[in-house]
């Protein structure tokens, strides 16, 4: 994997996003790797719309408060949604690449290829506390996955493996 730079706080572009995915090593072909560009682009774009709030005034025009007198809660915006918008694309698009579920972490040692690659992608975009942002996601999946499926074999996902009871 080559040298990743951050770029001082500016959202990734497509070429940046095109250059990240050539070096992470992905052996698909130029199609597979083409589809994964768009669909984390998508999803980046989708996130980029969707972290902040947004009102629609009478007129069909965005805005942030729908009356003059709406008051907003302090703090910042839940993004949860946007993030999860995100994540479920990076994660499509290794699957699409690499025909297997990504790895999070490797016990007692460096972090998963799969890792890094989402890594440098969230950081870009400003997402915080990634680890944490993706074991959560990655423990919702599988236990969603668990309720709603009727194989009595094992689950393997991130490195746990689970019976369904």
């Amino acid at each position: 994997m080559g040298v990743l730079r951050l770029n001082d706080g500016m959202p990734i572009s497509h070429e940046e996003l095109k250059q990240h995915i050539h070096q992470s090593g992905f052996n698909a072909g130029e199609r597979l790797r083409t589809q994964a560009l768009e669909i984390i682009w998508n999803g980046i774009q989708l996130f980029r719309e969707n972290k902040i709030r947004r009102y629609r005034s009478h007129k069909d025009k965005l805005i942030k408060k729908p009356l003059p007198s709406h008051q907003t809660s302090m703090g910042r915006y839940d993004q949860e949604p946007a993030r999860v918008i995100l994540i479920s694309a990076i994660c499509r698009a290794w699957m699409v690449c690499l025909d297997h579920e990504p790895t999070l972490n490797n016990k007692k040692e460096y972090d998963s290829a799969f890792m890094t690659f989402a890594l440098h992608i969230l950081a870009l975009e400003g997402i915080g506390h990634i680890h944490k942002h993706l074991e959560e996601y990655w423990s919702i999946r599988k236990h969603e996955w668990l309720n709603n499926s009727t194989e009595t074999e094992k689950w393997r996902l991130s490195g746990g493996s689970e019976t369904n009871s």
